[in-house]
């Protein structure tokens, strides 16, 4: 944890840690045992390679191994990186951080913001980031992070947090988000956060392959609430998912009044 990372824990968004800790297993748990960890390597394409440290059992944390829908998003950003040349990258809920490190490695966006809320998860995504050869600016520092190409600060949903992360790196081109709603009372703060970080002008791109709780059509309703609107024209899937029309791409844009 660095010194500026606050002790919250991914279980927060479902009530207070001694309700948790209650359960019989908690499942937001990280082992430290370095026999827990498995590193992956992805072909990216173009003799680039992207090294992924992960733990090896999804039971141990969501935030600490690679989920499909991460894998999907890449696919997509492969085939549309347009939509990231240049452009000011934050990804929410990253996790291991796949996303933001091939819009970084591959896709040569201006710069690039890896973020989740849970302080463990932070130090496996930072040295996920290293791990890779690259340069760490130090998120404490606004002068540095502001000129750098990555980033990995903390930023807890919400929109108090989002106005004081907005701050520091300012509006975003492009938000990411994968896999990481899976119920509906985390839907709110994600789109609070979007609401303040990103551009008028932006692209929220979201996609969600795991079991959740929370139906997409209250994803929709809560984006309309906030004034974001998807189109099914611009619904993306991947070839596994194709035939079946599920686990899309969804690109959110503000919905333009009159």
């Amino acid at each position: 944890m660095t010194q500026d990372d606050c002790n919250w824990r991914e279980y927060n968004v479902h009530g207070s840690q001694d309700d948790v800790e209650d359960q019989p297993t908690d499942i937001f748990a990280s082992s430290n045992a370095d026999d827990a960890y498995e590193t992956i390597q992805y072909d990216i394409g173009d003799n680039l390679i992207i090294n992924i440290r992960s733990e090896k059992d999804y039971d141990k944390s969501t935030g600490m191994s690679v989920w499909t829908g991460s894998e999907v998003m890449c696919t997509y950003l492969k085939q549309h990186s347009d939509v990231i040349n240049k452009k000011k990258v934050l990804e929410l809920g990253a996790g291991c951080g796949l996303c933001g490190l091939v819009c970084r490695i591959a896709f040569q966006a201006k710069s690039v913001l890896i973020t989740d809320g849970d302080h463990q998860v932070m130090k496996n995504l930072r040295y996920n980031v290293e791990l890779n050869g690259l340069p760490l600016a130090d998120a404490a520092n606004s002068s540095s992070s502001k000129h750098a190409t990555i980033a990995c600060p903390q930023l807890i949903w919400g929109k108090n947090h989002a106005i004081d992360f907005e701050k520091q790196y300012g509006k975003q081109d492009v938000i990411i988000a994968t896999d990481c709603v899976y119920i509906t009372q985390s839907v709110y703060p994600l789109f609070e956060t979007i609401n303040e970080l990103l551009g008028m002008e932006g692209l929220f791109l979201f996609v969600n392959t795991c079991a959740s709780t929370c139906p997409m059509d209250d994803v929709f309703k809560i984006a309309n609430e906030y004034g974001f609107v998807s189109s099914d024209d611009e619904l993306w899937y991947h070839d596994d998912d194709r035939d079946q029309k599920k686990h899309p791409v969804h690109v959110f844009r503000r919905r333009k009044e009159g």
